[in-house]
């Protein structure tokens, strides 16, 4: 293979209980993250859930554009609920700091609105969680419009 290949083990093999640990305790990182963002979305879910049924003009029946319109989705109380520092998807190659803002843009609101929806009728909140892919479209599509923001100047 070459010196270069060849040096590159000795380092590794020098090194490897630290880089293996530092790969580890990424990947760990990642997955609290993630989990916390689930906990998050769910929490989220319930409430909203709660807050169509004590509407009087919202039922389990009612549109994900009529309920958008009508609830609340309680973002701050969602991340106070929640006790690990970190969010992050399977999109996000670094996790980011909790917070409402963070939490309201990794989220799609009308998804997280079609998820109570079927909690009200009948869906466990244990087995919903978000789409990534329509996280990832979300963010494709901010960075879409910002560089068509940037080409007209």
């Amino acid at each position: 293979m070459g010196g270069l290949f060849r040096s590159l083990l000795a380092f590794y093999e020098a090194h490897s209980l630290v880089l293996n640990l530092i790969v580890l305790t990424y990947g760990l990182v990642m997955f609290m993250s993630w989990l916390n963002l689930i906990r998050i979305y769910r929490y989220l879910v319930v409430a909203v859930a709660k807050q169509i049924h004590l509407h009087p003009n919202l039922s389990a029946k009612s549109s994900v554009e009529k309920v958008a319109e009508l609830v609340a989705i309680p973002w701050e109380e969602a991340v106070h609920a929640a006790n690990f520092p970190l969010i992050g998807s399977q999109v996000m190659l670094l996790p980011r700091l909790k917070s409402a803002a963070a939490v309201e843009n990794a989220l799609d609101r009308h998804e997280l609105i079609g998820h109570a929806l079927e909690v009200l009728n009948g869906r466990h909140p244990s087995k919903i969680q978000p789409t990534f892919t329509k996280m990832w479209k979300k963010k494709v599509d901010a960075k879409k419009k910002v560089a068509t923001q940037n080409a007209k100047r």
